[in-house]
């Protein structure tokens, strides 16, 4: 039915109330939705949620616990399913906190080692850290669509109940990076529960910027440069923290998991010197591979099963998530917003590099859009290992002046920009002139 300017109008907003005893309500949002807890008590991914609060979600397939009952309303464009509690992440975390239950008697009885020069490599065969740091250190791996960030968000919450422990989360998915923009390798480091409806994106990250979607054989020493770049930060922050060194590192991986997807796996092990491996779905190959991954040391390997009532995402739904990614980077989240700025800086006090070969680029060579990330360097040459200081889209770019979009006003901190050849943010996203500071 048309209304009189011959537009039909839009859809109604769906309204429902939910009683849920004893059970998971799974919802699968097609667009913006949201969730209050009316009464009784709940959890998504093991955070427990706040009576009367709402939580926003775009695009998202999301379990609510309920080990008793509870009653919610749920508004937006949804589908639910009913499904039966299940024990699993429990079970994989008991066995984690039994080995951050090590780690404390064992700090009570050897002082923590000291924290390594920049230059060292730890993780490495023979490195001398690698068992002075005492907690668990877990490399979730899997295909897509296997449930894997899930799992890592749950496992983080777990970790950190009591707040006895802290938890380092390193996000090495350079394609759907959860924790900053895509094309980084990303650690967080929480002492709290993550945030329902934000995650990650409400949390300053470390971060390191790689500057493209995908690994190949000629980017892969670039990768695991950079993840080494993060384990050694997070060690680091270990033994400064004993909190955390108890508390142990969950690492999410790419959802590629043959040929040499599999190849950066097993390194990924040895880098984060890694004392337990989850395989989400039934890969009995990859069970195999992660086991023979390690010598001179043994590794626990893990199975979590696939979820069958996750939100499939397809090729089209993952680029639509990146971008998303990309966009709350600037403008925030419902509950954190953010008033992005257009600034203008001159292109003679910049230096453009290749993120990823990290050759010199001319003004000429970089497209409109393009995202780049400013880093703490002091030098070209220090540039390449350097953490990310902030992002931002760089718009137009000519001899004397660029302008770019930043989340926030104020001058560049550094001159060193590692620019992204394959990531952009679409000119759709970028905000108007009236809609920035």
């Amino acid at each position: 039915m048309k209304g009189l300017n011959g537009v039909s109008p839009p859809a109604a907003i769906a309204h429902q109330n939910f009683t849920v005893e004893c059970a998971v309500l799974v919802l699968h949002f097609n667009g913006v939705g949201s969730v209050v807890l009316i009464d009784g008590s709940a959890s998504i991914f093991c955070a427990n949620l706040t009576r009367n609060a709402r939580y926003h979600f775009d695009k998202r397939s999301i379990p609510i616990e309920v080990p008793v009952s509870a009653r919610f309303d749920v508004e937006g464009d949804f589908v639910a399913h009913h499904s039966v509690l299940d024990s699993t992440v429990e079970d994989l975390n008991a066995v984690l906190d039994a080995a951050r239950a090590d780690a404390f008697v064992e700090l009570g009885m050897h002082r923590p080692a000291p924290a390594a020069s920049p230059n060292d490599r730890r993780g490495e065969a023979g490195n001398p850290d690698e068992e002075a740091y005492a907690g668990p250190r877990v490399l979730v791996v899997g295909d897509q669509n296997m449930g894997k960030s899930s799992l890592c968000r749950a496992l983080v919450n777990l970790g950190v109940r009591g707040r006895r422990c802290g938890i380092t989360f390193v996000d090495a998915d350079v394609g759907q990076q959860g924790v900053s923009c895509p094309g980084s390798v990303s650690a967080v480091f929480m002492e709290g529960p993550v945030p329902v409806d934000e995650a990650f994106n409400a949390v300053m990250p470390l971060s390191f910027f790689f500057g493209s979607k995908v690994v190949t054989v000629a980017t892969r020493k670039r990768y695991l440069d950079l993840c080494a770049c993060i384990a050694q930060a997070a060690t680091a922050v270990g033994f400064a923290k004993p909190h955390f060194q108890c508390g142990g590192m969950i690492i999410n991986t790419m959802g590629w998991t043959t040929g040499l997807g599999q190849d950066l796996l097993i390194e990924l092990a040895a880098i984060f010197s890694a004392t337990h491996v989850i395989v989400a779905g039934s890969d009995v190959a990859l069970e195999t591979a992660m086991e023979n991954s390690v010598l001179g040391r043994s590794v626990r390997v893990m199975r979590y099963p696939k979820q069958s009532l996750i939100l499939k995402r397809n090729a089209s739904l993952l680029a639509e998530m990146r971008t998303q990614q990309l966009v709350s980077y600037f403008v925030g989240t419902p509950r954190t917003p953010l008033l992005p700025a257009r600034l203008v800086a001159k292109t003679t006090e910049v230096y453009f590099l290749n993120s990823l070969t990290l050759d010199l680029m001319s003004w000429q060579d970089i497209k409109s859009c393009s995202l780049a990330a400013v880093v703490w360097a002091d030098s070209v040459e220090t540039a390449a290992e350097a953490n990310v200081a902030g992002y931002i889209v760089l718009l137009e770019i000519g001899k004397r002046f660029f302008s770019f979009l930043s989340p926030a006003s104020g001058a560049l901190p550094k001159p060193y920009l590692l620019v992204s050849s394959t990531i952009s943010l679409p000119p759709s996203k970028v905000p108007p002139l009236g809609g920035t500071a």
